[in-house]
């Protein structure tokens, strides 16, 4: 886990209520025309010699590429950067496999020398739209950082971007929750918009939906359906009884004080 978004996220503080009528909620939502029971897409990089998806998940595509016969419905390959003449097959590859969609991750472009040993591949606009065209299918980037290379993704017609610190590792730059607003604000309604930092429980989702999150990437072990009731304790104590009641004003931190 990053410590700076751990921190960042224990400033958002959710604000209790007691007398309402809520008693039962909701966390019902729908990504790529999936019925997911939560907002909570996992992430799976670990190699196992049989990989069984039971719901949307975020995974490594070389894994995916190994297994050949595995029905990719509910699978979004990760797709790590190298050079367009090394991508270019994978995508292609995958896309013949009826994947619902495509994800870029550029959270590893922080682990170049000098700090790491990553090739240094960094994607254009003309280089991302080239990628949307050979998918054939939604194409999100997992690991933006900036509301600039936001509005890159979207002019490039990507589908999907995951707000993700990783990238500003060495830079020390912001935590995911920190520049989320931001990045929803200058984008959001033209393209999807989720996040992928560090999560240790539900409460950190709901955190992240209260800045504005579609749905939240979990690169955790703990299961789904623990994380799911903490998030639906979460909305019972602050009053939410949908996904939508989600907002800002169910949290207390400093940059919302004046609002």
């Amino acid at each position: 886990m990053l410590e700076r978004d751990i921190a960042a996220l224990e400033s958002y503080q959710l604000i209790p209520r007691v007398l309402h009528d809520v008693h039962e909620v909701s966390t019902q939502t729908h990504v790529l025309s999936q019925s997911l029971s939560a907002p909570i897409i996992p992430l799976i990089k670990t190699n196992t010699s049989k990989l069984e998806l039971s719901s949307l998940s975020l995974v490594d595509a070389d894994l995916l590429l190994e297994q050949t016969s595995m029905s990719l419905e509910i699978a979004i390959p990760l797709l790590k950067p190298d050079k367009m003449g090394s991508l270019m097959p994978k995508v292609r590859k995958l896309a013949a496999r009826n994947i619902a969609a495509l994800a870029l991750d550029f959270t590893q472009l922080a682990e170049t020398p000098p700090f790491g040993n990553q090739v240094w591949k960094p994607k254009t606009r003309e280089d991302l739209a080239e990628l949307r065209a050979a998918a054939g299918c939604p194409l999100w980037i997992y690991g933006i950082a900036s509301s600039a290379d936001a509005v890159v993704a979207m002019e490039a017609g990507l589908e999907a971007i995951i707000v993700h610190s990783g990238a500003g590792l060495y830079l020390e730059g912001p935590a995911a929750i920190e520049i989320f607003p931001e990045v929803f604000d200058t984008v959001a309604g033209m393209i999807d918009v989720y996040a992928g930092g560090p999560v240790r429980n539900g409460i950190d989702i709901f955190r992240y939906l209260a800045v504005g999150a579609e749905a939240v990437i979990v690169d955790t072990d703990r299961p789904l359906a623990n994380l799911q009731a903490e998030l639906e304790y979460a909305m019972r104590l602050t009053a939410c009884e949908t996904l939508a009641d989600i907002g800002y004003e169910a949290i207390f931190a400093p940059m919302f004080e004046e609002l």
